[in-house]
């Protein structure tokens, strides 16, 4: 399958437009939707979470034994995670791919309603207190431009 640049991506999402019946409004048609999409390659997901300095390597222990493995039985596929250190203290950044958007909405929904996962959240955060204060996340597509094999 070829790589859609950006005025090819824009030509489909337009033609898209026109192939859709007056009836249904301006959606485009889900078959060139779903080419374009695909085509334009993986949707990027970056997480941003202020953890505490006094709860730190229990956020962790609960990230490494628990959440990343429950977040593999719901199909995230985790890049690369790393510890940093941010104005109010440290943070805890990781790189998620997804296929789209739709699917890492669904997905996400699904690890929230875990059982499993709440009752960790609910033990974890009984025993040592707050370990999030606050999350960032952005969802990135990559630019026609960007180095190919790296993220693809």
């Amino acid at each position: 399958m070829s790589r859609l640049t950006g005025s090819r991506l824009l030509v489909l999402l337009a033609a898209a437009a026109f192939v859709t019946p007056l009836a249904a409004g301006p959606t485009p048609a889900p078959a060139l939707v779903a080419e374009a999409e695909a085509e334009a390659g993986p949707v990027h997901q970056l997480r941003i979470y202020r953890i505490f300095d006094e709860t730190r390597a229990a956020f962790h222990d609960r990230f490494r034994d628990h959440a990343a493995r429950i977040m593999e039985r719901h199909g995230f596929d985790i890049v690369a995670m790393w510890e940093a250190r941010g104005e109010e203290g440290p943070e805890f950044v990781y790189l998620l791919r997804w296929p789209d958007e739709a699917t890492m909405t669904a997905r996400w929904e699904r690890f929230m309603a875990d059982e499993e996962w709440a009752e960790i959240k609910r033990v974890t955060g009984a025993e040592h207190g707050r370990f999030v204060g606050g999350i960032e996340e952005r969802a990135m597509r990559l630019v026609d431009y960007s180095p190919p094999g790296r993220l693809r």
